[in-house]
């Protein structure tokens, strides 16, 4: 027992065998309005869609990452800072992350501004808290 395609060319395999596949496709036939290859040749450039570089497409891939990394190392840095000199490191690198992101990464402009702006807040945490130890150990009789 053979069935036939809808378009008539070959029968199907007899169902029950594991090779057996259903062609649900219909021929190509012609498309009202479509256009022939060799008209659409000298197409206007707005139609042509933009092809990027290779050297677009890695810039775009690199995202936010030292943006996120910046706004992280500040914020720990603010918050280690508080409770004395340690923040420092944390906080230098936040501003060292936030001025590399500024150059190369165009989607974090929020991010790397923020990891700025707390980097340099933990600084000067840390810068005030180096006054008030030499304050107090410059009043420390040796």
């Amino acid at each position: 027992m053979e069935a036939e395609r809808p378009d008539g060319d070959q029968p199907a395999p007899p169902a029950g065998r594991g090779d057996f596949r259903l062609d649900l496709t219909r021929p190509r036939g012609t498309v009202d309005g479509e256009l022939d290859y060799e008209s659409t040749v000298t197409a206007p450039t707005e139609w042509v869609p933009y092809v990027y570089t290779d050297t677009e497409l890695q810039s775009r891939e690199g995202g936010r990452g030292l943006s996120v990394a910046a706004l992280t190392f500040g914020l720990a840095g603010l918050l280690v800072a508080l409770f004395g000199v340690w923040g420092a490191p944390l906080s230098l690198a936040a501003v060292v992350l936030a001025i590399m992101a500024r150059r190369s990464e165009r989607l974090g402009g929020a991010l790397w501004a923020w990891g700025l702006v707390s980097g340099l807040a933990g600084l000067a945490i840390v810068i005030g808290w180096c006054v008030i130890i030499s304050q107090a150990l410059g009043r420390i009789a040796y």
